[in-house]
């Protein structure tokens, strides 16, 4: 999840393609080919001038930054010039290798006949920042403290295919899976040192989570709680002569006010998913200018389905008012997103009607309209009516609600982004004007995105609704899984589960294992647009508008790149500064 403010189109389904082929022995890794025309940005200034220091704007604490007990995206920004994984995604949606010396493939070996089996081979002589050697016990160690929930992982149901890893030599890993795994190449995206953490049962309490070691381009070096994180150039870093600058200091700046007038006053090199007022003033300053990419992010209505605040985290019993299909079908017809996107956005964010609608899958779904008249008649029907005229509809004869129950509904986002706040309003006001009272109470990012352990009202199932952007990445598969699958219900048992709307159905969990065991593209697409007509049928989550990806960079950084796939630290070693 993360803060954005705009959106362009939808990206190609050529990183699949290209998976799919290596899989079926078509071609190589090396064969793969990238979009026509890139539609991202980069900057291709040069040549690189080493030293410096790059200021980097946040606007809120890391929570941790061990990416395998679950981080806030905030985190990942500095997890990612820190720590590495097998593989990364390039801007045109093509797996390339990191700390792997090639990708495996049917061609050359690494993925057995059957499937089952991938050799992953690691580049030589890769060093920790610390120097220590990368060894494949780093790859074994990772899938041990990744695999089990219950040690506070987050990614557990990532792994659950992995039956085993072998270590035959320092170099390689041999992965070995109890059925095809058709997200294989992503996964593996961080890697940890075993030497540098502790046991896999303590992750939780590693000193590596508020420290790490990796092997990226910079090291950190002190983390001030809500000032700052200070990370310096890793001088063990594989790539010759990088990274070019000395250090990046990740500043938590809170207001996006005060941010901004670092931007303006040059004392900042990045801030992402500035909003469109600071933008704004940042490039009429003309010390910075808007760089943008193709987005995935979706700004969405999420419905609890089932009762809250009852410490009973299943399905049952439904949620007083949410419970009913017709309640979650009147909200959608209610809200006019027209209005949201040409009045608060000025056409710069795009309507979509399915999280599925965009990547490879691009599954197209009945779009929802604009209709409050029919919403106010499906209300009436359920037995929702304002007969006090006060405004606000309360219940008559609805089932298992106490006659007069006001139909008020709570509204969770997360707070310190201002096109989300705008966006509430919206939907607050047309609410009202169909008789739904909705109060407002947005909580801190971490809350929000926060652990089962750090009790995360999203996952103890304590909300009604909640608002905020999400999107998946080029290869969806497992994230989809564990978002909408009926055995992934957040629980003490299955505390990484994503399926916090509740939303019970098992021809879902059928077409979703279909689309996860399967090589063929199209087999894979048909099931998951199954998948997406489920969630259009049942009013599981309500697409309000699609983002686009980016941030304001100086005019003096140089060397960076915006890709849709990955953080905006993930080409950090090419970032350079003009002097």
């Amino acid at each position: 999840m993360r803060r954005l403010t705009r959106w362009i189109r939808p990206w190609t389904c050529v990183a699949l393609l290209a998976m799919i082929g290596m899989l079926a022995g078509i071609f190589p890794a090396a064969a793969q080919e990238a979009t026509p025309e890139a539609s991202y940005f980069s900057d291709t200034a040069g040549p690189p001038q080493p030293g410096g220091m790059a200021n980097f704007l946040l606007y809120e604490n890391p929570d941790t930054l061990n990416p395998l007990i679950g981080q806030t995206t905030i985190a990942v920004q500095v997890t990612s010039a820190i720590l590495e994984g097998l593989t990364y995604v390039d801007p045109d949606g093509l797996t390339q290798p990191a700390l792997a010396a090639e990708l495996p493939t049917l061609v050359n070996g690494g993925v057995s006949e059957d499937l089952t089996t991938v050799t992953w081979t690691l580049k030589p002589d890769l060093l920790w920042s610390d120097g220590t050697p990368v060894t494949s016990a780093d790859v074994a160690h990772t899938w041990e403290s990744a695999r089990d929930a219950d040690n506070g992982s987050a990614v557990a149901s990532d792994y659950d295919l992995i039956t085993g890893i072998e270590t035959p030599d320092p170099q390689t890993a041999v992965v070995s899976y109890s059925a095809f795994n058709a997200g294989y190449l992503d996964q593996f995206p961080w890697i940890v040192p075993a030497h540098a953490t502790g046991e896999p049962s303590e992750m939780a309490t590693w000193d590596f989570n508020q420290m790490p070691i990796g092997t990226g381009p910079f090291v950190l070096q002190e983390w001030s709680s809500d000032e700052y994180l200070l990370t310096t150039r890793n001088e063990n870093y594989r790539e010759e002569s990088k990274p070019y600058l000395d250090g990046i200091n990740f500043l938590v700046i809170p207001a996006e006010e005060a941010r901004a007038a670092r931007m303006i006053g040059g004392d900042a090199q990045v801030m992402i998913w500035a909003g469109d007022e600071a933008t704004d003033q940042i490039e009429a300053a003309g010390t910075a200018s808007e760089r943008t990419a193709p987005g995935v992010w979706v700004m969405s209505i999420y419905f609890n389905q089932s009762a809250p605040f009852d410490d009973d985290p299943g399905a049952e019993p439904p949620h007083p008012i949410l419970g009913d299909l017709r309640v979650r079908e009147a909200i959608t017809l209610a809200i006019n997103r027209d209005r949201i996107r040409t009045e608060l956005f000025e056409d710069r964010v795009l309507p979509l009607d399915s999280v599925l609608q965009v990547g490879w899958i691009n599954c197209e779904v009945e779009p929802f309209t604009y209709d409050p008249e029919r919403a106010a008649q499906l209300l009436d029907e359920v037995g929702w009516r304002d007969e006090d005229g006060d405004g606000v509809r309360e219940a008559h004869s609805v089932p298992d609600v106490e006659d007069g129950t006001p139909m008020t509904l709570n509204m969770n986002g997360y707070t310190g982004f201002s096109s989300l706040d705008l966006t509430e309003l919206a939907v607050q006001e047309d609410l009202a004007a169909i008789g739904i009272e909705i109060a407002i109470e947005n909580q801190d990012f971490a809350v929000i995105f926060g652990t089962w352990a750090d009790s995360s009202p999203r996952l103890l199932g304590d909300y009604d609704l909640l608002l905020y952007d999400a999107g998946y990445f080029a290869e969806p598969g497992a994230e989809i899984e564990r978002d909408f699958a009926p055995d992934q219900l957040p629980s003490a048992d299955n505390p990484g589960g994503g399926n916090f709307y509740r939303w019970v159905r098992d021809d879902v969990g059928e077409w979703l294992t279909a689309a996860n065991q399967s090589p063929d593209v199209d087999e894979r697409r048909t099931n998951f647009c199954n998948v997406a007509g489920a969630i259009r049928e049942d009013f599981v989550s309500f697409p309000l508008y699609q983002f686009r990806e980016g941030g304001v960079y100086s005019n003096l950084l140089h060397g960076f790149t915006i890709s849709t796939w990955e953080y905006a630290t993930w080409d950090a070693e090419n970032w350079w500064l003009e002097q």
